[in-house]
């Protein structure tokens, strides 16, 4: 286990598969650390490499950066590269940045737990809204009544 004061990381050699479970954020000042944990576990050339992002609260361009030059350094030495479950913010990056074709997603959490809803608090424009408009005994004033 790899500890830095915002990111913990778990590695787990499971028959074939090595398993790097991340907790925390991931960004610039930690890249290092998570590039390391990676490349040990390529260095023991497993047949797959799961990373596990359903804990991951912060993810940078650094980290997306890191994952695409290990998937690199994966298919070169054999190994299949995945991620796991990735929370909803690396879901975000991957899909901003296209590099989501590059980078293959497995799902072994249930959709529950993947979701994060950003409820809003009650008075806030979307939070009194549904699809069809505003919700029934939703109370609102006009300008200048």
């Amino acid at each position: 286990m790899v500890r830095t004061p915002d990111l913990r990381i778990e590695t787990r050699r499971t028959g074939g598969t090595v398993r790097c479970a991340l907790i925390g954020a991931l960004h610039q000042d930690n890249q290092q650390v998570f590039a390391l944990a990676l490349r040990d576990g390529l260095r023991a050339r497993p047949a797959r490499l799961s990373v596990d992002l359903r804990a991951v609260d912060l993810f940078t361009s650094s980290a997306l950066d890191t994952l695409l030059r290990t998937r690199y350094e994966a298919r070169a030495l054999g190994v299949a590269l995945a991620l796991d479950s990735p929370s909803h913010c690396v879901r975000r990056v991957l899909e901003i940045s296209r590099s989501a074709p590059y980078l293959p997603v497995e799902d072994s959490a249930p959709a529950r737990a993947r979701r994060c809803p950003r409820r809003r608090p009650p008075g806030t424009p979307e939070a009194d809204r549904n699809p069809v408009g505003l919700r029934r005994g939703t109370a609102f004033r006009r300008p200048g009544a």
